[in-house]
């Protein structure tokens, strides 16, 4: 794909480019499913402390190279903002609860958003789970 690297984008978004950004970025960018704050502390490449993960998480979603979403339990989940992925759009996304993968769901309807506009809206999450298409396909062949 002509993958740009992790220090390229953090200098075309303004970012300091820093040993642990450039990590934590690459665990994002390489990767199709959208991770707790926990699993990216384990996953990370280098050492970064708790607290220096988060606040880069957070300056991240700011400029708009994550997305956050809530799943079910009501714990946040980050995912890199791939060239194809719209942050701007609001629009849901599915995660397979097998596979883990997150994928982008179309984009809500404008009957819908225009009811919004009524509502300071702050925060919007949109995270359904359920088996994406391969993993039934592979459950099926399984048995």
């Amino acid at each position: 794909m002509g993958k740009q690297s992790a220090a390229a984008i953090l200098k075309q978004y303004s970012q300091r480019t820093t040993n642990g950004r450039v990590a934590l970025l690459e665990l994002l960018m390489d990767s199709p499913k959208a991770f707790a704050l926990s699993e990216i502390e384990k996953l990370l490449s280098i050492s970064i402390d708790r607290v220096t993960i988060y606040r880069t998480i957070n300056t991240f979603e700011a400029v708009g190279l994550v997305t956050k979403m809530v799943d079910y339990r009501g714990i946040c989940l980050y995912m890199f903002n791939h060239k194809d992925h719209s942050a701007i759009s609001t629009h849901p996304h599915l995660r397979c609860r097998e596979c883990e993968r997150v994928v982008c769901l179309p984009c809500l309807p404008n009957e819908y958003l225009n009811t919004l506009e009524k509502y300071e809206i702050e925060e919007m999450y949109f995270l359904m789970e359920g088996v994406c298409p391969e993993c039934q396909a592979s459950k099926v062949n399984r048995y």
